[in-house]
């Protein structure tokens, strides 16, 4: 379950927060190549949707890939590796051993501790980079709802939650809120990667719930049970929110139908944001979002989840 539009975007927005003003060189399937000033092995350790932050080498149609070699410059000794986006008919291991054997000629081949680790991705085109920093994707794993002291069904699976952090572009040190943090998901990847997090919800037992998973994970944040139309009183200095509100009647909404908690939650975001700050928000609809009069639709992302079910990942932008 991956949707490559949300991992671009997620890759561009931590970027943005990094002070990195990122630009597009060149996009393919499975690949976005990017210009920008941020430390590539600060922004891998925010990155929960991405596989690995690489330095850009080239990029060229597949048969042009060993006459290219030839020009690749990088510090020795060296190893290739190679993977493939989709289904391309490939024999990936002999096209790594032909390309190390030429990159190699002159620098020197250690396949346990390379002074560069050259990674080759083949989509519609071949994409060559000299991996900088791998996304640990299994600590991801192991942060699920399941393995935590508190369990609640709907908690956003942790790659899910770190993406939608990083779609508010909310920079290090600076304070990200989740009015609905229910297991403290959201809050606990904010936290992670450096961030004031704060999370509010209307059920003291989700607030109990969430300092208890937050624990167990060595993390500190901000925990208060608030109505979301009190967030204004309840936080202050607030840069972005992030949310997974709930989807359907239940305790945790008092009975409040779900179109008029969003309009009303809206409003409230509207009272805790400054111009250009930005939510990201999951919903089941984006016509739910048609209350949101202070804020400007910037992103849609669309990740089916099983049949009766796909969630929206949304991103607006404050007026």
């Amino acid at each position: 379950m991956e949707c490559e539009s949300l991992a671009r975007a997620e890759a561009l927005s931590a970027a943005s927060a990094l002070d990195g003003s990122p630009v597009v060189l060149h996009e393919d399937t499975g690949i976005v190549v990017v210009d920008t000033s941020a430390d590539p092995k600060v922004l891998a350790s925010r990155l929960g949707l991405c596989h690995f932050v690489s330095e850009w080498l080239d990029s060229c149609l597949p048969q042009d890939l060993e006459a290219r070699a030839s020009t690749i410059d990088v510090p020795g000794p060296i190893r290739v590796r190679s993977t493939k986006v989709g289904e391309i008919a490939m024999d990936l291991a002999a096209v790594s051993r032909r390309v190390g054997a030429i990159v190699g000629e002159s620098r020197g081949v250690d396949l346990h501790s390379p002074a560069s680790d050259i990674r080759l991705v083949f989509s519609n085109r071949v994409h060559v980079g000299r991996v900088v920093a791998a996304i640990d994707r299994t600590s991801f794993e192991e942060r699920k709802n399941r393995y935590m002291p508190f369990i609640y069904p709907a908690s956003l699976h942790p790659k899910f939650a770190r993406a939608l952090v990083n779609l508010t572009q909310v920079p290090n040190g600076q304070t990200l809120l989740d009015p609905f943090c229910g297991t403290g998901a959201i809050v606990a990847e904010a936290a992670m990667i450096g961030l004031n997090a704060r999370g509010t919800d209307i059920a003291e037992r989700m607030i109990e719930g969430a300092g208890r998973n937050l624990a167990h994970l060595g993390l500190e944040a901000d925990l208060r049970k608030c109505d979301v139309g009190d967030i204004a009183h309840a936080t202050k200095g607030v840069r972005g929110i992030a949310t997974d509100p709930p989807y359907g009647r239940s305790t945790s909404t008092d009975g409040e139908e779900i179109p008029v908690l969003y309009r009303r939650a809206f409003a409230a975001f509207a009272d805790v944001l400054s111009r250009k700050d930005r939510v990201a928000i999951v919903v089941p609809d984006p016509a739910l979002l048609s209350g949101a009069d202070d804020f400007k639709i910037l992103d849609k992302h669309e990740l089916r989840v099983h049949r009766s079910l796909t969630r929206y990942f949304c991103v607006l932008e404050r007026h």
